[in-house]
This record gives structure tokens, C-alpha cells and sequence, in this order.
């Protein structure tokens, strides 16, 4: 709760959002890490590491990707009155909660996918690749990929995705007990870890995993738009230097030809786009409408004030939902490495 405040004492005291919010998405990772994956770093037997099976816990991720299965399984649950089996209703639910609250938001104030690409893809600073972009093509994979796997984790009743795709499924406990095939999946696994959360953000800077692949991303890109927190461009504003463009993580913001940039149903509201044009055309509104452009520290607004700004009630949802999912795990991971260092 102490760490949550002090970041929502430095966005407000600094104006500066997204790098804030991305030292505290790290930070919720990396304790994900300890706390789940302990024994693969060395620190202790972790909760997901079982004897060999292909049981599958159950995030937002595998939510997403296996969402035929779900509405299957709950059609045949609510027809027989099976009322146990209803316990993926509840996560239904509390999927709806985030997306009101944060919408898209969510992949770069809560998801621990996220905040481990976004580690590395901060690593190299000036010596990643700045002005990378992407082709808008390339940039509807994650929708392929939401499909591809939806399709065929139903036909084969089981979640393809954190089996063959998932780089944080990564430990014995979600591999094939038949040698052969969990050879397969290491080597498959291992690319897409080295691949979309580490190479590809060092080299690019980019979010890749959560640009490319995520399928929760896909989802979120549609079912968000249900939320009123948006992203603006301010064209009279706008000086057209493309500097959101290349500093957009996630590779939501088109060059949009010789016209103005274009925010696509993909961005997730890091801040990054905020944090760095230069003429405050871009800032955090409620459906689009005017909020005041850029809002800068000590800008001759009373804290007061600031505290009704989109962007501060932005920080708010995000830094108090993200604090509740954090201490499912933060404080276990806290005890965990204190327990190392003590040894």
C-alpha cells in the first residue's frame, strides 16, 4: 500500500505518468515471478510447480484465449443446474469490473505479462531501436492470434495457448508428461520468452509480447471501448513531429500518411504518448471529450484541481486495482526474498 502511494505521489508530483506507472507495473512483475515461479530462480518450491500435468491455472490471459470453452462449459453448467461449475461466471465478472474501470488500461497498469516486456523494452534506453514502427497489417496479429487459438483449444478441449504459446507457462507443472511432445513445447515456449519478453523489447523498445501476441490484448482492443477513459489527439495542436509514434510501446498510434497520427483501438493508455509530445496535443480524456491538454507539474493548477483531471483519476483506478491484484502476490514475494537473503 506504502509503494502504491509514493507512485501516485510522484505522477502527481512530477506530471509524469507513464514513467511512473511503469516502475510500479515492473515492479507487481517481477514479484509475480518470485512469488509464482520461485523455484525456477532458485529461491523455493512455488505454487506452480507440481508434479507433471497438464492442469492449467487460470488467468486473463487463458480467459481470453479460451473463451468458446468457457461459454461451453457454463451453457452445459447452467442447463444441468450443476451450480459448482459455475465458478468461471465469477471471473466473468470480475473481468466486467476491470474493463469499466479501466478498459484497455488494464495491460499497462495491472497485467504482469506486460510489466515484464516493459522492463527489458526500458533496458537499453538511447541505444534501442527509437524510431521503429510497425506495418498497420502486422499490427491486427494479436486478433489472429485471439482467434487462432480460441478455435482450437475449442475443437481440442483443452488451453492451447498456455500450453504451446504462454512464455510464463514455462515450468514442468504445464508440459506434456510424453517426453517427445514436452521437448516441443520447451523449445517453443523458450522462444517465445526469449523472443517477445526479452530480445525483441531490448532491440525494439517495444512492448512485443503484449503488441504482438497477447491475446487478452486482442480482446481488451474490442471490449474496452466500453470504458470512458481515451487517448486524444488534439489536431490544431499537433505539429506532426511523429515522436508519439516512435515512443508508443505498444505500437498503437499510426503515422496516419502525410495527415496527423492515429490512435487505434489497441492503445492501453501507458502515458507514454503524453509524457513526450512536445506541444501537450495528446492527453488522457473521458469519451474522447476536451480535457485541457498535457498536464504539467506546477502548471498553476491547485493540487486540488489536479485531483479532477482525467488523468489523475486515471492514475487512480489503475494504481488502486492494480494494488488489490498486487497483494494477492506482492506481499508472498516480499517474504520469499526476504527468507533467501536471511539464509
Amino acid at each position: 500500500m506504502g509503494f502504491t502511494a509514493a507512485i501516485a505521489f510522484l505522477v502527481m508530483k512530477t506530471g509524469r505518468v507513464s514513467r511512473w506507472r511503469a516502475v510500479f507495473l515492473v515492479v507487481m512483475a517481477w514479484a509475480f515471478v518470485v512469488r509464482f515461479k520461485a523455484q525456477a530462480v532458485g529461491l523455493k518450491a512455488g505454487a506452480f510447480m507440481t508434479e507433471p500435468t497438464q492442469e492449467v491455472p487460470y488467468c486473463h490471459v487463458a480467459l481470453s484465449s479460451t473463451i468458446l470453452n468457457a461459454a461451453y462449459n457454463q451453457y452445459l453448467a447452467l442447463k444441468s443446474g450443476a451450480w459448482r461449475q459455475w465458478g468461471p461466471l465469477s471471473l466473468g465478472f470480475l473481468w466486467l469490473v476491470f474493463t469499466l474501470a479501466l478498459g484497455q488500461a488494464w495491460c499497462s497498469w495491472v497485467c504482469y505479462f506486460g510489466g515484464l516486456d516493459e522492463g527489458f523494452s526500458r533496458l537499453l534506453g538511447r541505444f534501442r531501436l527509437r524510431r521503429f514502427s510497425l506495418p498497420p497489417a502486422v499490427r491486427d496479429l494479436p486478433a489472429g492470434v485471439l482467434i487462432f487459438f480460441a478455435v482450437i483449444s475449442m475443437t481440442s478441449l483443452t488451453p492451447m495457448f498456455c500450453l504451446w504459446a504462454c512464455p510464463i507457462k514455462l515450468t514442468t507443472s504445464f508440459l506434456d508428461p510424453v517426453d517427445a511432445v514436452r521437448k516441443a513445447q520447451t523449445v517453443i515456449l523458450v522462444v517465445m520468452a526469449a523472443g517477445t519478453l526479452v530480445l525483441g523489447p531490448l532491440i525494439t523498445g517495444k512492448r512485443v509480447f503484449c503488441g504482438l501476441v497477447c491475446p487478452f490484448g486482442a480482446w481488451q482492443s474490442l471490449w474496452g471501448q466500453v470504458n470512458p477513459f481515451r487517448v486524444t489527439l488534439d489536431k490544431e495542436s499537433c505539429t506532426r513531429c511523429r515522436l508519439c509514434v516512435w515512443a508508443c510501446p505498444t505500437m498503437a498510434i499510426e503515422h496516419g500518411g502525410p495527415g496527423h497520427p492515429r490512435i487505434i483501438p489497441y492503445c492501453n493508455r501507458c502515458g507514454e504518448c503524453v509524457d513526450v509530445c512536445p506541444e501537450g496535443a495528446i492527453s488522457f480524456t473521458l469519451l474522447g471529450l476536451p480535457s485541457g491538454g498535457q498536464v504539467v507539474a506546477g502548471a498553476g493548477r491547485s493540487p486540488l484541481a489536479e485531483l479532477w483531471e482525467v488523468r489523475s483519476l486515471l492514475v487512480f483506478c489503475g494504481l488502486v486495482l492494480g494494488g488489490a491484484v498486487g497483494g494477492v502476490f506482492v506481499p508472498d514475494a516480499l517474504r520469499t526474498l526476504a527468507k533467501a537473503l536471511l539464509r
